[in-house]
């Protein structure tokens, strides 16, 4: 029975390594917050019944596009799927706060937020201020809405930001 039992552990051990991650500290500005629920499906999955109903282009989506972006270069976002190359783009009510953002930065509202992918084909998320309250929007590679409002996965993670749910760029080396 001893020599089953290791046989099947043997046969297990490779899948089981190579199914293991290396574990690493969080991301300088990130939170860990996707890691204890599940990332929404990306646009690609979406169903056949669901693409026929695909709305059209979130009505920001041009204006986001030509707004120009706050970081100097394009950066590698781990925080949101899929990893990607992607510029910060924010409208002028929230840029004065991006552009001094330090631990006790609040918002104004109307502050837009949008991280795009960089070559422009992509999707991309954007958090909009109301009443106090961020909400989210997740786009698609067409700048249609994915899914929209108070996303539990988007608030757990940008809870954990240092500035009103907001993180700011990464470190430059």
């Amino acid at each position: 029975m001893r020599a089953a039992h290791l046989l099947l552990l043997i046969a297990t051990l490779p899948g089981l390594i190579s199914c293991a991650q290396s574990v690493q500290g969080p991301l300088p500005g990130a939170s860990e917050g996707w890691l204890n629920d599940s990332e929404p499906q990306p646009a690609s999955a979406v169903s056949a019944e669901a693409a026929r109903t695909a709305v059209a282009p979130w009505g920001g989506y041009a204006e986001v596009q030509h707004w120009p972006p706050v970081n100097s270069a394009p950066f590698l976002s781990r925080g949101h799927w899929p990893e990607q190359q992607v510029d910060v783009r924010v409208n002028a009510a929230a840029a004065p706060s991006y552009a001094g953002l330090v631990t006790d930065t609040v918002f104004p509202e109307g502050s837009v937020l949008a991280l795009l992918r960089h070559s422009g084909s992509g999707p991309g998320y954007v958090m909009e201020k109301h009443s106090g309250t961020w909400t989210y929007r997740e786009l698609d590679a067409h700048g249609s809405v994915v899914s929209a409002g108070q996303l539990r996965l988007c608030a757990s993670c940008h809870a954990q930001a240092p500035a009103d749910g907001v993180f700011g760029l990464p470190r430059e080396p």
